[in-house]
């Protein structure tokens, strides 16, 4: 598709990997479909990407522009701690206005005006500036589309004083009764909590993004299809474009974006291993272990006989460098290989993997269920505890850990989720997901609406 130099779209997602990683599959899709695309992250992030000149030879309508976050340098982004959020809705939003309008009144190296904007759906002020400035501005949510609705139904549940207690069951959730608890809604609603900071803060930053001119999201129909007819009700409209990565693979261009330098010499190593055999054991970017914690992973996975691969980060345990160096170092005649960082889209994809225990971010989430790999889910944060629900109880894909484990729990569940019981109902999703994002299907087809709604809306606008 042909598009005239004119159609310019910003977009600007929170920073965090779990976000910037979906955001650059869009970013390619865009530029891939004719639109000239800037990526918009925090300094912070901007410094940590690789190899800008290789990027921007194989893709050369993306332009990388960055903002500060508010924070000084040496300041941890604990993007849990409310306080990189405040900073951003308090010192962003102002130079984000800035930044829009040196763009449109030429005033930026030259580059050409915003025409667009894509914004996270954690934010409210780029939609609220975007309006300010006539320029259509469209919400893209990295998070599924069942916790994007519990955000939505939050009030509700404050009107009927179900917030109480951590382990209890939630009625009247759409689409999700019996299934959800007060533990796997967004935010923190204990009395000391929300003392400590109000989560309504964050929820009413999200309702507002309903105002956009429409909603991305990384799902397809089928998966969600309770939580994608609720949000029909509440935006204008709705793009499932899921899964993002298998999307992708429908245009040559690829490249890739990486915030951790990975590790490829463990592709060789599950090259030798037989089909299905090796367990992936990954805890995301921002997931925290304790050393006994970490220490029970070990000997769980050990002890069951399975070869693994396991990444570690060198962040994984808080002062926990000594743990994680003495865990690199076992070797035990190639029965597992341990990386700081591995290329997760390319790993799951091997024939040698047969199992990932995983955190249940939805990145990975939906990773594993498009290459028919079953999960043993350990959730911590965020939405990770409702993915884990779906995975072991809707979709029956998978098993969940609870907290208090030990490693005789683990070497039972890496056990079970090897035995390949699961594997017709995982490779069955997995062949619906492959569908979905094929040319013929339904992600595809809601990507070809997105990008001539955005055209018309830009065209109009101009």
């Amino acid at each position: 598709m042909e598009l005239s130099h004119t159609h310019h779209v910003l977009l600007f997602p929170f920073p965090a990997k779990g976000h910037i990683k979906p955001f650059f599959s869009l970013a390619q899709l865009l530029c891939n479909a004719g639109l000239r695309v800037t990526f918009l992250n925090t300094d912070h992030h901007h410094r940590r990407i690789h190899d800008l000149n290789r990027l921007a030879a194989q893709l050369p309508t993306l332009h990388f522009d960055s903002v500060s976050d508010g924070l000084p340098p040496d300041e941890p982004r604990n993007v849990f701690d409310g306080k990189l959020y405040e900073s951003i809705r308090q010192v962003t939003s102002s130079l984000f206005r800035e930044l829009l309008v040196s763009y449109n009144n030429g005033t930026s190296s030259g580059r050409p005006p915003i025409t667009c904007v894509i914004t996270d759906v954690m934010f409210r002020f780029p939609i609220d500036i975007a309006e300010e400035l006539g320029i259509p501005v469209f919400t893209f949510s990295t998070f599924s589309a069942r916790f994007l609705f519990l955000i939505f139904w939050i009030p509700k549940l404050l009107e009927d004083g179900q917030l109480r207690y951590p382990e209890q069951e939630l009625h009247g959730v759409p689409g999700a009764e019996g299934l959800i608890r007060w533990k796997d809604l967004p935010g923190f609603w204990s009395v000391e909590d929300v003392a400590d900071w109000d989560p309504m803060n964050f929820v009413n930053q999200t309702l507002a993004t309903s105002r956009s001119s429409g909603l991305i999201l990384n799902t397809f129909d089928e998966l969600e299809a309770p939580f994608l007819t609720s949000l029909s009700k509440i935006y204008k409209k709705i793009y499932s474009l899921g899964p993002i990565n298998s999307l992708l693979k429908n245009f040559q261009s690829q490249p890739q974006y990486n915030l951790w330098k990975e590790d490829h010499s463990c592709m060789a190593w599950l090259d030798s291993q037989p089909r299905k055999s090796v367990v992936f054991v990954s805890f995301g970017s921002v997931v925290k272990l304790t050393s006994r914690q970490l220490m029970e992973f070990w000997n769980g996975l050990v002890n069951s006989g399975m070869p693994f691969l396991l990444v570690l980060r060198s962040d994984v345990i808080e002062a926990g460098e000594e743990v994680v160096r003495e865990i690199m170092e076992r070797k035990a005649e190639g029965r597992w290989v341990i990386v700081s960082w591995a290329p997760q889209e390319e790993v799951l994809a091997h024939d040698a993997v047969g199992g990932f225990l995983t955190h249940s971010g939805w990145n990975s989430t939906l990773e594993s269920l498009a290459a028919g790999v079953p999960m043993i889910s350990w959730p911590q944060i965020g939405d990770q505890t409702s993915n884990s629900t779906w995975i072991s109880k809707v979709w029956r894909i998978g098993l969940q850990l609870e907290d208090g484990f030990d490693s005789s729990t683990i070497e039972t569940m890496v056990r079970s989720i090897m035995d390949q019981t699961m594997e017709k109902t995982v490779a069955e999703l997995a062949e619906r997901a492959k569908n979905r994002a094929s040319k013929n299907g339904t992600s595809y087809r809601n990507f070809q609406t997105l990008i001539q709604d955005i055209t018309n809306i830009i065209e109009t606008h101009i």
